[in-house]
């Protein structure tokens, strides 16, 4: 216990290890934790680092089972009460400190104007609560998607699916007749049948979102992951379950092949991480197995063990949970600042270790107590109550503190990206009005939050499409601000409207995209049972993109099925007295790099100019070469406009590329146009509005709109 002195720190008084720890776990909790650090340094430096996640979820199983299972209580509440009181100890105040510390830090380099700030900070909420994964699954999160390299609490969606399991797993020992004094054989076979059950139900979950095109459901939810927690309590049940000091090696009779079968697990787990994250489903499964094999097959005392052993490998596993509560954020907060890149890698290393370490002791100190103060182990009323402080402050940053503590210049104007968009004063916004294409299908009944209206009996506008129509909204807030037009919107990523087979006739729909069939004609029912004469639907979708995809005959065939769907539409609109618009193809800038805040293009004291990221570089691409990109699409569209009375083209391409230019640009004037390749941002959106209103009041192009 001496050479842990110095990382407990003076007067902590760690209790001693009991017979059953295995100090190799804390070495293979130690490449877990590496694995996620690199993946998050640099994705490709190690595809697959993220399972590093999965290896600990196995682990934790084993461990809080191992755990469970050594305890004979006086009655089921004594049970309850220790465990979850060891628990609090060991996770919350770490937990707590890092989220208002961080929140702190994020309110002071981080406009509160920027569409970013909300959602991570009651990310950082939820996360105090053991909930982050519900929240991120609610607000349609990717943990895999750019945007997710600026929210500093990302990383806790892995607490929460902890937490949720710890809430659950006490439960069923319980309910097996485990944990209290008395238990038999019998509650210990019951157990294991209980496990096998969830185990196979749960992966059941897993596989079916998973290949019905629902991967966040699977990455997020608690119950698709239970079946990996699990899999660590069978690891358990079948290495000490007997209750006997044999392991399974040992009941087998392999210690002669246990040596090189661990070896040979260790070998293709380091493969798993290293293949790609397009894999996810088929490495998720791999590095569980393997993690479950490596709990049944290592010893400390022999080969790969030995290894997993050494004073290093042990040091960092002991403090994996405060490494992996820091890296993140100070690799966020370095994104938000000076920047994250080759310059500034060594300094967030010494920053994380430095974090690291501090948030250890107090780790160890609620943990395990402290000599000079007597009762600082007992969680009693006491982790609640920080706990709950720690939610009032985070609350306060993002109400009547917020932006108090801001650093930055408040004279900037905030741009925002696709994530979040509104018109003020109006429930037409992200939240009501755009959807993932996983997400259930909206009901018809009850006020429409998408709708707003200046006036009742003025013509509206109703956008409809996917998330090319969503990036529109802030010109339908200039559109009503005119005070000719009502408009309305939704947006559904992925899935244009009216529907149409962009895969061909012939080809199936993939899972992810099965609802977007239902979205569409749900949205044109929707919108038929409101339209008024003088009305106009406007299509907007990537249809560029999604005919850039079939070739030959798939080609073809898409093309008339969307010009097919297209005619349907047109025939029920034009029965109601009201027009159809298709809105033409936009100029692209494709881009190998990292999307983001667009606030993260203004220069301030703590961001300087070197450290501005890749996304505010302007993408230029010649006039003649955009042109020829889109071409095929602005000819099919005119020629259904020119076929059926009721469609008119608008054609945007001019407002963003003007004639007199040779060049396309991503960026005008110092400000970014385009979000993406693809998407607009708002100052790009408002671009439009001149040709539009003109299109709209019958002008030939050119001709200044009415005022």
């Amino acid at each position: 216990m001496k050479p842990l002195v110095g990382l407990f720190g003076a007067g902590i008084v760690p209790p001693q290890r009991s017979r059953a720890y295995r100090p190799e776990i804390d070495g293979l909790r130690a490449v877990a934790v590496i694995a996620v650090l690199i993946n998050h340094l640099d994705p490709r430096w190690l595809p697959g680092g993220f399972l590093g996640v999965d290896i600990f979820f196995v682990i934790s199983g084993y461990v809080v089972t191992s755990s469970l299972l050594a305890r004979r209580d006086g009655s089921r509440w004594q049970f309850l009460r220790r465990f979850y009181g060891r628990r609090i100890r060991r996770l919350m105040p770490a937990l707590v400190v890092n989220i208002a510390v961080v929140s702190a830090l994020f309110s002071m380099v981080v406009s509160p104007l920027d569409d970013f700030f909300a959602p991570v900070m009651r990310t950082g909420m939820a996360a105090l609560f053991g909930v982050s994964n519900l929240y991120l699954l609610r607000q349609g999160s990717n943990y895999f998607a750019t945007d997710n390299y600026f929210n500093a609490f990302m990383h806790t969606w892995s607490l929460g699916v902890e937490e949720q399991f710890y809430l659950v797993w006490p439960a069923v020992l319980l309910l097996c007749g485990l944990g209290v004094a008395g238990a038999g054989g019998g509650a210990l076979r019951r157990l294991k049948i209980g496990s096998l059950l969830l185990l196979g139900l749960s992966l059941a979950l897993f596989l079916g979102l998973s290949l019905r095109g629902n991967p966040e459901r699977a990455f997020f939810l608690t119950t698709a992951r239970f079946w990996e927690l699990t899999a660590g309590c069978g690891a358990y049940l079948l290495h000490r379950g007997s209750g006997s000091a044999q392991d399974l090696g040992q009941r087998l009779s392999l210690p002669r092949w246990r040596q090189p079968l661990s070896l040979l697990a260790a070998l293709a787990l380091l493969v798993v991480l290293m293949l790609p994250e397009a894999w996810r489903m088929a490495t998720t499964l791999g590095i569980t197995a393997l993690t479950a094999a490596l709990l049944l097959l290592l010893r400390p005392s022999t080969g790969l063990g030995r290894w997993l052993c050494h004073p290093v490998s042990l040091a960092i596993g002991m403090v994996s949970y405060s490494l992996y509560l820091w890296h993140w954020p100070v690799i966020v907060l370095a994104r938000w600042t000076v920047g994250f890149n080759a310059l500034t890698l060594l300094p967030v290393l010494v920053l994380i270790t430095l974090c690291t370490a501090l948030s250890y002791r107090l780790e160890c100190l609620f943990r395990y107590g402290n000599l000079a103060i007597p009762g600082l182990g007992r969680p009693g009323l006491a982790y609640p109550a920080i706990t709950v402080l720690a939610a009032v402050f985070s609350a306060g940053l993002q109400g009547p503190l917020l932006g108090k503590l801001f650093l930055g210049k408040r004279s900037h104007t905030v741009g925002t990206t696709a994530n979040m968009k509104r018109i003020g004063g109006t429930t037409v916004d992200t939240v009501h009005c755009f959807q993932e294409p996983t997400d259930p299908i909206a009901r018809l009944d009850g006020p429409d939050p998408c709708t707003a209206t200046a006036q009742q009996d003025l013509p509206t506008l109703f956008f409809l499409g996917d998330s090319h129509t969503h990036v529109l909204i802030p010109l339908g807030e200039k559109l009503l601000a005119s005070g000719r037009f009502n408009v309305a919107f939704m947006a559904r990523g992925g899935c244009p409207v009216p529907f149409f087979s962009r895969w061909g006739e012939a080809a199936p729909v993939p899972p992810r995209y099965r609802r977007c069939r239902p979205y569409a004609d749900n949205e044109v029912r929707r919108v038929l049972a409101r339209l008024r004469p003088a009305d106009r639907v406007v299509l907007v979708s990537n249809l560029a993109g999604y005919l850039s995809r079939p070739k030959g005959p798939e080609r073809l065939s898409a093309e008339a099925s969307y010009a097919a769907a297209v005619r349907q539409l047109d025939g029920r609109v034009r029965r109601r007295g009201a027009e159809l618009v298709l809105f033409g193809p936009l100029p692209t800038f494709p881009q190998k790099k990292i999307g983001g805040p667009l606030t993260l293009c203004q220069p301030e004291w703590f961001r300087p100019a070197w450290s501005l990221g890749p996304q505010c570089q302007p993408v230029l691409r010649p006039r003649r070469q955009e042109l020829a990109a889109i071409a095929s699409v602005q000819r099919l569209q005119e020629r259904i406009s020119a076929d059926l009375p009721g469609t008119r083209l608008f054609s945007p391409f001019d407002s963003l590329c003007p004639p007199e230019q040779q060049v396309c640009a991503s960026v005008r004037s110092g400000t970014l146009l385009y979000s993406d390749e693809t998407h607009l941002t708002n100052a790009g959106a408002l671009l439009l509005y001149p040709r539009l209103m003109a299109f709209l009041a019958d002008q030939p192009e050119g001709e200044p709109p009415p005022s």
